[in-house]
């Protein structure tokens, strides 16, 4: 019998406890053993929901003594960099949630860490994993691409993490990864910053910002607006013979051919197809949400994840690519000025 991989929860906040702990749960190589956080008291809850024998931690090296194959970590952004690669150099693989560190200097030297000891790292890009991702990929069926525009919406008035206002950027350096890993990959990679712009709040964070984007084979935009009444995270996707449409929080693709000239019964086949393919794609959605099935990606990237870690195929994200988001991240961030604002 193959020996299963002892597993390690770092973080025991609502990602943890409702992402990743039940991909973690569900494989069927894995014992997950141990659970740390700061708290003692959260520790503890999330340990009795990971199962009985579970063991609760507040000290880092205790959690870590416990001889894990892999950690997870869902923590603040500031102690990524730092569990990790104590981690690492325990002998462990790495699953950590997004943005992968403070900064590009951190996060390279996580890859650089994880390179030395021979141990795979690996970032939550999450909705690349998504059934509306991958149901967009296959719409696209390898077409070339030549335009993206994200526009993201989000709305203080939901779950948020409570530290996010001391970020740099507050929301955004929280945020911004999900649509710039989402933008690095249907532009094919190396993602680079054309222009950058944004209205700000009387504390200095983006109230919005609007970004200009070139990768190697198209480009696009975001607009993201941190004072909306709702959340709405939406991708559109244009090559010449078909668009497609992505609502990430919904799990919805929907893909649309040519109107032809744009005459009424054009337009009226164009409505009726995307408005069937809402509907189908939101009844859909919605069953595995009521059957407690519906984790945006989290479940797909963790189990490709844990079999890699097992030599049965390569860490489901590339480190380039996540390095190519922070070092993204980090010139959006100088080029609105933020961290000098942070600082201050």
């Amino acid at each position: 019998m193959t020996k299963k991989l002892r597993v390690g929860l770092a973080g025991a906040g609502w990602v943890m406890t409702a992402r990743h702990l039940p991909a973690f749960a569900a494989h069927d190589n894995v014992d997950i053993v141990a659970v740390y956080d700061r708290t003692i008291e959260r520790a503890r809850v999330l340990a009795a929901k990971a199962g009985a024998a579970v063991k609760a931690y507040d000290d880092l090296d205790s959690f870590l003594s416990e001889g894990l194959d892999i950690v997870s970590i869902a923590t603040s952004p500031w102690s990524h960099h730092d569990i990790a690669v104590a981690s690492l150099r325990a002998g462990a693989h790495v699953f950590t949630e997004k943005p992968m560190a403070m900064d590009s200097a951190e996060a390279v030297h996580m890859a650089e860490v994880a390179a030395d000891v021979d141990r795979l790292l690996c970032v939550s890009h999450n909705f690349l994993f998504s059934r509306s991702v991958q149901r967009a990929e296959k719409l696209l069926a390898g077409t070339p691409i030549d335009y993206v525009a994200g526009v993201q919406f989000s709305s203080e008035q939901r779950r948020l993490p409570t530290w996010y206002r001391e970020l740099p950027g507050g929301l955004m350096f929280d945020e911004a990864p999900h649509m710039l890993y989402c933008m690095n990959r249907f532009l094919g990679g190396s993602l680079r910053l054309d222009h950058a712009r944004a209205d700000f709040s009387d504390d200095g964070h983006p109230r919005t910002v609007e970004l200009l984007l070139r990768g190697s084979t198209g480009t696009g935009q975001v607009t993201m607006v941190f004072c909306a009444p709702v959340s709405e995270w939406h991708l559109t996707l244009s090559t010449q013979r078909r668009v497609v449409g992505l609502d990430l929080f919904r799990d919805i693709a929907v893909g649309l051919s040519s109107d032809g000239q744009h005459g009424a019964l054009d337009i009226a086949r164009t409505s009726a197809s995307a408005l069937a393919g809402h509907v189908g794609g939101f009844v859909r959605s919605g069953a595995r949400l009521v059957a407690r099935r519906q984790f945006w990606g989290h479940d797909v990237i963790i189990r490709r994840f844990i079999d890699a870690t097992a030599g049965l195929g390569e860490s489901p994200v590339p480190l380039r690519d996540s390095l190519n988001v922070v070092e993204l991240t980090d010139t959006v961030i100088d080029a609105l000025g933020l961290r000098a604002k942070s600082r201050a």
